[in-house]
């Protein structure tokens, strides 16, 4: 049985040790990825529903705050700058009361008349200070678009944030190809300088060095991308009780492989395509850098 004779160029073994270096800077970016959906969607959900909700508070001092609230509705309703009005029902006002009330928010009879209201998207914002000024001068108004700004920047600020952490994976990596590349010329510099000698175009040996660096790169990847994602995953099953009330009675930690995989299709899809891209990224920028490094190094052979 015949075997292929290294070129001369090869480390053997000695160059595995970039590989768990890779893999926890890839494993890094891909929790940078899941910073930036859980943000990203946070934003859009903040920006399509929360923020376009208000709140009215009709106080009932005098019993007249059905009345009121029934003129509001009617005024509000044929506004084009409101999608809906609701009357909150007594019932689920004193919901909202029992954990801070106990029992005794059953014996409370003057309990305030609340409307949810919903401003449509895309439309110029209706004044709903001056409509209660004139229909209802006692009502408390709370708007979370008020709050709209801010929450906005701090979605925009995390996201930043995740795309920094990525961009400095990146970095990262491409130093560490860089110290590893270096080491291979070091290792190797008369193999090279024969090889030259002999005519090697800095092509060929850029080539066949930056390959090794790809592969190496690649096995890194994905080796991160796989202990990072099934982070994730694990949060997300964590989290889902709090998304979804029929996941309650799942377990904390996957039992079996089976689960493991579940966990793992259950994941954002827009999240499982970016960790896909995360190995191969990481391999096509050490091809990129060990070639770059490589020619330059060449370049100042005598």
């Amino acid at each position: 049985m015949s075997r292929a004779l290294p070129d001369g160029l090869h480390l053997g073994r000695r160059d595995h040790g970039l590989i768990p270096v890779i893999a926890a800077v890839a494993a890094i970016a891909a929790l940078a990825l899941g910073g930036w959906t859980a943000a990203r969607s946070l934003s859009r959900e903040w920006e399509d529903g929360a923020a376009q909700q208000v709140t009215i508070e009709i106080p009932d001092f005098t019993g007249e705050a059905k009345a009121t609230a029934d003129k509001l509705i009617a005024v509000l309703s044929s506004d084009p700058g409101i999608a809906a009005v609701e009357m909150l029902p007594e019932v689920r006002i004193r919901d909202s009361l029992r954990p801070f009330l106990g029992s005794m928010q059953g014996g409370l009879s003057d309990l305030p008349v609340i409307l949810a209201i919903t401003r449509k998207n895309g439309v110029k914002a209706t004044d709903l200070s001056l409509i209660l000024d004139t229909v209802a001068p006692s009502a408390i108004l709370e708007e979370n678009a008020q709050w709209g700004e801010r929450l906005a920047l701090l979605g925009r600020s995390l996201q930043a944030c995740a795309w920094l952490a990525v961009l400095l994976a990146g970095f990262a990596t491409a130093g560490v190809t860089t110290l590893s590349v270096r080491m291979t010329l070091t290792a190797r510099r008369r193999t090279i300088e024969i090889l030259h000698g002999f005519g090697a175009r800095d092509s060929l040996i850029a080539r066949r060095i930056a390959w090794r660096s790809a592969a190496l790169g690649l096995a890194g990847g994905i080796l991160g991308t796989v202990l990072g994602g099934a982070t994730l995953a694990v949060l997300h099953r964590l989290i889902l009780p709090f998304l979804d009330h029929q996941s309650a009675g799942l377990s904390l930690w996957p039992r079996s492989l089976v689960e493991w995989l579940a966990i793992w299709t259950e994941l954002p899809q827009g999240l499982f395509q970016s960790l896909a891209c995360v190995p191969v990224l990481v391999s096509v920028l050490s091809f990129t850098v060990a070639q770059a490094t490589v020619r330059l190094w060449l370049q100042r052979l005598p």
